[in-house]
């Protein structure tokens, strides 16, 4: 009797044992979580927790975000120019991509208007970025600006292409309004893709009253190409201003500003 007891206990034992070995493999087999970046654990090959390895590298959770320095709205013959300068003060790492939203609000808080786009901005960058909307300047009482789905990138991945701008002038248009000229210079040895331009205009005391901006396509290596950019009838050169024109609306051709950023 005894030994048929013990035989039961080592059977139940076993048959325990593999049914506990049976759970524990369907558990790492279905039912365990699969590792992921945001578990919180330093696993999959990571460097730290979430971040290296498999993950995103440790290196961007730190990065400083890239941030809205300033914006400006300027009144043109027919629309508003909105301008925002934008700063990304990480010196090892750029966006190759990004999105941004820009919500125009009313004196009274309410929201008129959201432009939305995409662009880029390199190591230690400072940009602007420039839209046109047909919200009256007047009307406007704050402009906020958000970023998302940004995609770091080393300086090495993405590096900063070389170009120049020669030969700049700023001169009155018959009929009223102002132009810059120029020429833009790929400086490196290979193509690029796209050269884009913005310039402002600014009173003899510095106060900006204007900005334009222009695009420049397919530009060889070493290759020069000319360009122009247009500004509304309401601005003037200061020394041609008449005595009824008012002083804001008077450019100094020396206080023009031009920042140019290139795409490879």
């Amino acid at each position: 009797m005894e030994k048929k007891a013990v035989k039961q206990i080592i059977y139940g034992a076993g048959f325990l044992a593999v049914l506990f070995l049976f759970f524990i493999t369907a558990y790492f087999i279905w039912l365990k979580p699969a590792a992921t970046c945001f578990d919180n654990k330093k696993n999959q090959n990571e460097t730290g927790v979430d971040c290296g390895g498999a993950c995103t590298a440790c290196e961007i959770r730190t990065l400083a975000p890239i941030e809205m320095v300033w914006e400006r709205h300027f009144q043109t013959d027919s629309q508003t120019a909105i301008a925002i300068e934008i700063k990304n003060s990480n010196i090892t790492y750029g966006a190759d991509k990004f999105l941004y939203n820009i919500d125009i609000y009313g004196k009274n808080g309410n929201k008129l208007k959201n432009i939305s786009g995409n662009t880029f901005i390199y190591s230690s960058e400072i940009k602007y970025l420039v839209e046109f909307s047909d919200i009256k300047s007047s009307d406007i009482g704050e402009i906020k600006i958000s970023f998302d789905n940004i995609n770091w990138k080393t300086d090495g991945e993405f590096p900063r292409p070389k170009a120049q701008i020669r030969e700049k002038s700023t001169i009155g248009r018959e009929g009223g309004g102002v132009e810059i000229n120029g020429i833009v210079v790929n400086d490196n040895a290979y193509p690029l893709s796209k050269i884009k331009l913005v310039g402002f205009l600014s009173t003899q005391n510095g106060i900006k009253i204007g900005v334009s901006k222009t695009e420049l396509s397919n530009i060889a290596a070493f290759e020069e190409k000319s360009f122009k950019m247009i500004f509304p009838k309401n601005i003037s050169i200061a020394s041609m201003a008449t005595s009824t024109q008012f002083e804001f609306a008077a450019a100094d051709p020396n206080k023009t500003q031009i920042f140019i950023e290139s795409v490879r």
